[in-house]
C-alpha cells in the first residue's frame, strides 16, 4: 500500500468517526465528515510538498 493510499483510508475512516463524536443530526455528521477528509487530505499533501520543496 502507497503512502497516498494510506492517507486516504486513514481519512476515510477517521472523518466519519469524528463526525459522529462531535455533530448532532445526519446532515452536519455528513458535512463535517466531507470537511474534516478534506482536510485531512488536503493538509497532508501540502506538508509533503513543503517538505519536498525545502528538503529535496
Amino acid at each position: 500500500m502507497s503512502h497516498f493510499a494510506a492517507l486516504l483510508l486513514f481519512a476515510a475512516l477517521v472523518s466519519p468517526a469524528f463526525a459522529c463524536l462531535l455533530r448532532e443530526g445526519l446532515r452536519e455528521r455528513i458535512r463535517f465528515a466531507a470537511w474534516a477528509f478534506a482536510s485531512f487530505t488536503g493538509f497532508a499533501l501540502g506538508v509533503g510538498w513543503l517538505m519536498y520543496l525545502l528538503g529535496g
